[in-house]
Parts: structure tokens; sequence; C-alpha cells
């Protein structure tokens, strides 16, 4: 596995855990803990105002939202879109091409299912990621008999955003895919889903148009039977048949005597193509039933690591990307004060990344120019050219507490 795909800007850690930790290495300093706590104040109030901009953006494409306030432009979806893709960059996911981490076989191996995505009635599907590692993960074969280890990457969280067509991009295809989707469901909506621990093979059982297909072994089991009874069946009956065929035309009128023998021969004629009717009614249901099972398997896989829907999601991201901004402008003030010099991008970037590692196990690629912005803009920091400085504690924490002071002066406009 790359670099690349093992290691992201996600933080695991929890944000009051590295908060203690970041107080306990600073000696306790109860001003470094405060200053910490008002911080993360000053970027929740932050994040509250960018969830109120993202749902204004999402409502309108809500598959449940009412006709009075839904838009089905490409415009409003292309806008709600990049907002999420910003606030997805600011929770540390990254945006993964599911054909590339992924093959029909992996995903065979892994799900037992041979599935083929359909991009019927979709205009547009994108994966996004954070948290990777590798696992081995179980999978049992032959009715659970064998059991073999399989290798592959797990994502922590993965959302998948689906917009729809609309009304007057919707073509024949499209309409039957629209016809075999949930009630609700309608042209120009947006879906976005939340996933959790989602091995890289199993993405495309997340696409709406995900499809198992019947795997040659059941072909066979039920084409087999089939044609092993029905062929011969039919050759017997074939004589049959034309004797029947000679009764319906005498009952309709035609010339010619019917004798005794040959109504006996129509009779048994009938009742083998009964017989064989049935059979082939009786394999029609267990292919659906196979089918079935398949279905089951697939809805199983996906039901048991979504974690939110739509509206909800926007939610759970917004409060992901505040806990990785907090965390992010922690680190890098830590850092700058624990030093005591001026420090290069670079070196508080390895100094963040290493006492991620040191004190909590954690190989993250951290997001140093998303860090110092945030504590730039928050006059926590002084930069010299190529340089950093932190602030004391102290006098971090009265301008964080100006800044708050800031946001909630209604007396002292109204005096003005």
């Amino acid at each position: 596995m790359s670099e690349s795909a093992r290691r992201d800007g996600f933080i695991a850690a929890r944000k009051s855990q590295l908060a203690e930790a970041i107080a306990a290495d600073a000696g306790g300093d109860t001003a470094t803990r405060d200053m910490l706590n008002l911080l993360g104040s000053l970027l929740h109030h932050e994040a509250h105002a960018r969830l109120e901009g993202l749902r204004a953006l999402y409502d309108p494409l809500d598959p449940d939202a009412p006709p009075s306030t839904r838009d089905v432009s490409a415009a409003a979806f292309e806008a709600f879109e990049a907002a999420l893709i910003e606030t997805l960059k600011r929770a540390n996911y990254s945006e993964i091409d599911p054909t590339s981490v992924q093959t029909q076989r992996a995903t065979k191996q892994l799900t037992g299912l041979a599935i083929k995505p359909s991009m019927a009635g979709i205009r547009r599907i994108r994966y996004f990621a954070r948290g990777s590692r590798s696992e081995e993960l179980e999978h049992r074969t032959w009715l659970g008999l064998r059991k073999e280890l399989v290798q592959a990457e797990v994502m922590n969280d993965v959302v998948v955003l689906v917009g729809f067509k609309s009304e007057d991009e919707v073509e024949r295809a499209d309409e039957r895919a629209f016809a075999q989707m949930r009630r609700g469901m309608r042209p120009g909506a947006a879906l976005v889903k939340h996933f959790r621990n989602v091995a890289t093979p199993e993405l495309v059982t997340l696409h709406p148009g995900a499809k198992p297909s019947m795997r040659p072994r059941d072909q066979v089991f039920l084409a087999a039977p089939a044609v092993a009874t029905g062929v011969p069946v039919l050759l017997n009956l074939w004589p049959a048949i034309t004797v029947l065929f000679a009764v319906l035309a005498s009952y309709f009128g035609a010339q010619g005597v019917i004798e005794d023998d040959e109504l006996k021969r129509a009779l048994a004629a009938i009742s083998g193509l009964v017989a064989v009717g049935a059979f082939v009614m009786r394999q029609r249901l267990k292919y659906e039933a196979q089918t079935l099972r398949y279905q089951k398997q697939l809805a199983d896989t996906v039901y048991f690591r979504n974690l939110a829907n739509n509206a909800g999601v926007l939610d759970l991201l917004i409060g992901a990307g505040e806990d990785q901004d907090a965390k992010e402008a922690f680190l890098a003030y830590y850092v700058l004060r624990h030093a005591d010099r001026p420090m290069a991008k670079g070196e508080i970037d390895n100094a963040a990344e290493s006492y991620l590692k040191d004190r909590f196990g954690l190989e993250v690629d951290f997001e140093i120019n998303d860090a110092l912005a945030k504590i730039e803009r928050l006059g926590l920091v002084l930069r010299d050219g190529g340089v950093y400085t932190a602030i004391a504690p102290a006098d971090a924490l009265l301008k964080l507490d100006a800044a708050w002071d800031g946001m909630f002066n209604f007396s002292a406009r109204a005096a003005r």
C-alpha cells in the first residue's frame, strides 16, 4: 500500500483528549487550558454559520423537499457540490476514484457478489474518504465451511454524493431506473450518504445503482436441471402435441374423426405440458429466490455501515470539520509555544506529526497550511518572513476573549 494511501490529514484522537494532553505537556498551565477551550468555542461558533449556509444550499435538492422549494437545475447542484467539497476538505476527507482502488475480483472475493453498478438516472456520483488503514478481513466460502483472510484497505469514514438527472435530462433508460428506485426519489434530487468502516472492494456496494449479477455456479445449478429434465420431456411429448393440435382443429370444425386413442394421447400431452410449465415455474421461483438472497447480502453490507443520510450527513460533516479545525489549531500553537523559538512551516509540520505519533501512535499527514491560517487569523502567532512565533498563553487568552466579546456586543451597538 502506498504512503499516500496509508496517511491522510485525519487526526483520530478526540479533541478533549488532545487538549488535555497539550495542557499536561505544557505543565498543567491554567491559561493554556482556558485558551484551548475558548479557541474551540470560537471555531464552534464559526462552524454553526457554515452549517446554516450548507443547509440552505441542500434544502432545494433534498429528495423530501416540498415542490414549492425544489430546484432541479444543474446550477443548484453544482453550488451545493462545491460547498460540500469544501466542507469535506475541512474535515480532512479526500476524494477517491473507486475504479482505481478496487477490482471486480476483489469485490467478489470479499463480498461473495459480482456487482455491476448502473449509472441510469444519475448525473454524477463522487466518493470521499478519510482514515484509511490496512486490515485482514475474514471471508467464508463453501457454505461457511472454508475461511480465508483477505488483505484490504479499510476507510474509517466514506461519504457518497449522488446527483440525479433532472426531468429534461431523463431518457428512456433513466425512466425505468427511477421507477425501480424507492418511493420519494425524484429527478433533480441529490443524495448524501455517510458510511463507516468500508473496505475499498466494498465501495461499489455503496453505489445506488449497484445490482448483483448471478454467479456462474448458481446459473449452472439452476439451468442444468432445467435442460436435463425439460428437453427429454419435450421430445417425448412432441408426437402427442401434434395429436393435440388435430383434436383442437376437429373441435373447431375441421374435417376428420378423432379416435379414442388419439384423444387419450391428446390428454396426455396436456398433462405433460402442465408438468413442464410447473417445472419451469419452479425453476423461475428458484431464480428469484437466489436473486433475493443476493439483494439481501448486498443490503446487509450497506445497512450495517450506514451512519446518516442527506441532511443528517451535513450536521456530521460540519461537526467533523470543526473538530479537525480545532485539533489542527491546538497542535500548531502548542508546537510553536513548546519550541519557544521561531519556526518555519516545514518544521512545525514535522514537529506536529512527531507529537501525534509519539503521544497517540497516529500516522498523520498534518495540514499545516490550514492550521497556521486559523491561529494567524486570530492573532495567536506572529509571522516574520517565513517563520512563526506563538504569543504567550495569557496574551492569547486575552485576544480570544476580545474576539468572543466582539461577536455578541449588541449592547455596545445599541449605545452607538
